[in-house]
């Protein structure tokens, strides 16, 4: 018997042992191909969706219409030149239930919402 470049005993041609050796692994390599193989489309994010869903723009106006469209941080408005943005107070990565909740929303200035980032769970709400 021959030694096989693949590091196993390759049996006698013709025997049916060979036959389903061959055939193992083939499909173990294509296998891996098809593991390994870049995807030519685009990933789309579940929080990428979110952003696009119904349910959120329809709130997220809700929570634009109550403030007057001002940063509830440094009080700038669109009108300033700044991008507003509607941010969670308690973030959705760590509190999925709350992404549609009225009362963890608040809006900020897209500085300030950068700057808070996730890990800050400041309510910068004005309290009456």
């Amino acid at each position: 018997m021959a030694k096989d470049l693949r590091g196993f005993w390759k049996p006698p041609l013709g025997s049916e042992q060979a036959r389903k050796a061959e055939e193992k692994f083939v499909r173990a390599k294509i296998k891996r191909r098809k593991k390994f193989k870049p995807s030519t489309q685009p990933k789309i994010q579940k929080s990428d969706k979110f952003y696009e869903s119904l349910n959120w723009r329809q709130i997220r106006m809700v929570v634009l219409k109550n403030c007057d469209g001002r940063c509830m941080c440094c009080g700038a408005s669109a009108k300033d030149g700044i991008r507003i943005h509607v941010d969670h107070i308690k973030p959705r990565s760590t509190h999925p239930h709350l992404e549609l909740d009225l009362n963890n929303l608040q809006v900020l200035c897209e500085d300030c919402n950068l700057g808070k980032g996730g890990w800050d769970d400041t309510d910068w709400r004005v309290k009456m």
